[in-house]
């Protein structure tokens, strides 16, 4: 078994002024990972699965879009979300949830220049 730790802190300036920071930490076990690069060509539209292997129950997932365009993000049948070029997409969970993630796929739109997508799954 191996321990995986997240930590984040985000510096912001709220409405009303002066500056705030807030710290995230979540740190679980695990016993299996999926990880991978997936090269995107310039101008592809082709649906890329992300491959969870033997992972099944999933409590830390990560994937970045490295290309100059938005990434489709569709968990299941229904597309999830629009990650934004450069952007990162993250999943950290303590302990298993009712449902866990699955059925992953990233569709590149059709960027202008060649890029990759990357990830990262960890769990049980």
């Amino acid at each position: 078994m191996a321990n995986a730790v997240f930590s984040s802190s985000v510096t912001y300036t709220p409405s009303g002024g002066g500056s705030l920071t807030q710290g995230f930490r979540v740190a679980f076990a695990y016993t299996a990972s999926s990880s991978g690069t997936v090269d995107v060509a310039a101008g592809s539209t082709t649906a890329v699965d992300i491959v969870f292997g033997s992972v099944s129950e999933v409590l830390g997932f990560v994937l970045q879009n490295n290309t100059d365009k938005d990434v489709s993000i569709k968990v299941g049948a229904n597309v999830f979300y629009s990650l934004a070029a450069g952007g990162v997409l993250m999943h950290w969970s303590p302990a298993k949830s009712a449902v866990s993630l699955t059925g992953v796929k990233a569709t590149p739109d059709s960027p202008t220049n060649a890029g990759t997508i990357e990830y990262v799954v960890l769990g049980n």
